[in-house]
């Protein structure tokens, strides 16, 4: 009778015990907190992998705000990610042409020079009303038209490659035009024209924020292989960064690769000035 009565004590402990457990892991993983920023350019909703889709749409519903290619994801999965309460913004190449692009062939007579450590890519005459008129009134409707939250815009840096006036008032068109939106502008790099643009008292009427890459960290094209940025190069980009900080616009960084030191002194870096960062694995952004 010993017998009996323990077991039958003790499976309603057990029962308890495994419903204690159950409970705590569903509130572990309700409770976990959403990361802040991500910058994604090298994954894709539509893969063609059977369940791998869906494992892209779970990776970014994990974050607050994440950068995309809208040319890679369906409008009915970009609504599926900002369901989750994820602000999505849209990958835009403003001033450099890919190879890859369907609209290459169309505009690579526009183009001004081979991008550095980039084969696929060329810097864009950003002047040239064509490139222009199909920036703002075709790419920028499309992907407005996706239920984006804002635009990420990258390569202003051919103002630093280029910096005469007709370059720099083509970006100011682009910028402008795609402010029809409604929606915000980050610009990723760019440090030259940004500059440029808050001295003449005109940034935040053209973009809202900034994305800059390797404040901290650097890349070495060569093999590839991810470094501690030098000390000159940091303290320009951490002045840089004040400026526009203190100009009214957003800052952002992405890092490649840091290690957990690193990351802790990026980490209290942007707690400190109201930063956000993404520390990116390589260079693919997946």
């Amino acid at each position: 009778m010993k017998i009996k009565k323990t077991q039958i004590s003790f499976f309603p402990f057990l029962l308890l015990c495994v419903f204690f457990l159950l409970t705590l892991s569903f509130c572990t993983k309700a409770e976990s907190p959403k990361q802040d920023y991500g910058v994604f350019l090298g994954i894709g909703g539509n893969t063609g992998i059977e369940g791998k889709d869906e494992e892209t749409l779970q990776k970014l519903k994990k974050y607050r705000m994440v950068v995309l290619e809208p040319s890679n994801f369906s409008p009915e999965q970009i609504r599926e990610i900002k369901a989750e309460g994820t602000k999505i913004y849209g990958y835009l190449n403003i001033g450099a042409l890919e190879n890859f692009r369907p609209y290459y062939e169309d505009f690579k007579k526009y183009s001004l020079a081979p991008y550095e450590n980039w084969e696929e890519e060329y810097w864009m005459n950003v002047s040239n009303p064509q490139w222009q008129d199909y920036l703002i009134n075709n790419l920028g409707k499309q992907y407005a038209a996706m239920g984006l939250d804002g635009f990420f815009l990258d390569n202003t840096d051919i103002y630093y490659q280029y910096p005469n006036e007709e370059i720099y008032q083509g970006l100011k068109t682009i910028l402008s035009g795609l402010k029809q939106y409604s929606l915000p502008l980050i610009l990723n790099g760019g440090d030259t024209f940004v500059q440029k643009s808050i001295e003449d008292g005109n940034a935040l009427s053209l973009f809202d924020g900034v994305n800059q890459e390797c404040v901290f960290t650097k890349i070495d094209f060569t093999k590839p292989a991810y470094l501690s940025q030098d000390k000159e190069s940091k303290a320009y980009y951490e002045e840089y960064l004040e400026k526009a900080k203190a100009a009214g616009l957003s800052v952002y960084l992405t890092e490649y690769h840091a290690n957990s030191e690193l990351s802790q002194e990026i980490e209290q870096y942007c707690k400190e000035n109201g930063f956000l960062w993404y520390n990116a694995e390589s260079l693919e952004l997946k």
